[in-house]
């Protein structure tokens, strides 16, 4: 019973440090702990409820610097896209789109590793916002199925050509926003017992505190050409991290 309440905690503070360092990736981070412990459903629930914790705590940071002109398409697809999500978390297995989403991310990131600079989508005002509602959609239902909402949206801001705050600014706040849908939409329609999740909880709190605390300080200090190294080194360990 110690040892699994110290990998959840474990599982905490390392996604937390990822949180405040990038600003996603937390449900991936855990994933790959808490899975020895926890029962897949029990993991999505818990992590939306981390997540939730942390990015609201986190984005207070960035409140003044949000850009709801850019967040809004976002949140519109990803509101549509969470639901069917959770449909189908109810009704298929999520490990095969895991691996081949983690395919996806693997082969993005070496690729991107690889060139001197990222290329940036330019597009007319009404095709970027279909254009980010897309993303957004696609994301709420892989957020819904295997919370798997933060990477695309990351992935588009860079290629949008934001700087890191400006791109974190829309991210971020779009992660929290699903990351609550998708944490009322598994709460209210997965069996799961919840009272089991007090506990690890609990123990989850403190420890992802210490995360976040050490994360935001990363992000203060590195450089945008840090930033971008760091986000795709992420992605790139998140995608192996999907094969097992």
């Amino acid at each position: 019973m110690w040892f699994d309440l110290a990998l959840i905690a474990l599982g905490g503070f390392f996604a937390a440090l990822v949180i405040g360092s990038a600003g996603f990736a937390f449900a991936i981070v855990v994933t790959g702990i808490w899975i020895y412990v926890l029962l897949p459903a029990a993991i999505v629930l818990l992590a939306a409820i981390c997540a939730t914790l942390l990015h609201i705590v986190s984005i207070w940071q960035f409140r003044r610097e949000i850009e709801f002109g850019l967040l809004w398409p976002f949140l519109i697809g990803g509101a549509l896209g969470v639901p069917l999500g959770v449909m189908a978390l109810q009704n298929l297995d999520p490990g095969w789109f895991r691996h081949l989403f983690g395919v996806f991310m693997v082969a993005y990131s070496v690729f991107m590793l690889a060139r001197p600079q990222l290329p940036v989508v330019r597009l007319a005002p009404a095709a970027a916002r279909i254009a980010d509602g897309t993303v957004g959609w696609v994301s709420g239902v892989m957020g819904g199925f295997a919370m798997l909402h933060g990477t695309l949206p990351t992935l588009w801001c860079g290629l949008r050509g934001w700087g890191k705050r400006q791109a974190r600014c829309v991210y971020q706040p779009y992660i929290l926003i699903t990351g609550i849908l998708v944490m009322l939409g598994v709460g209210l329609n997965v069996n799961i017992d919840k009272a089991q999740l007090v506990l690890p909880l609990a123990v989850c709190l403190p420890a992802m505190a210490a995360g976040l605390w050490l994360g935001l300080r990363v992000f203060d200090w590195i450089s945008e050409e840090r930033f971008r190294l760091l986000v795709l080194w992420l992605i790139l360990a998140s995608g192996i991290a999907l094969q097992f």
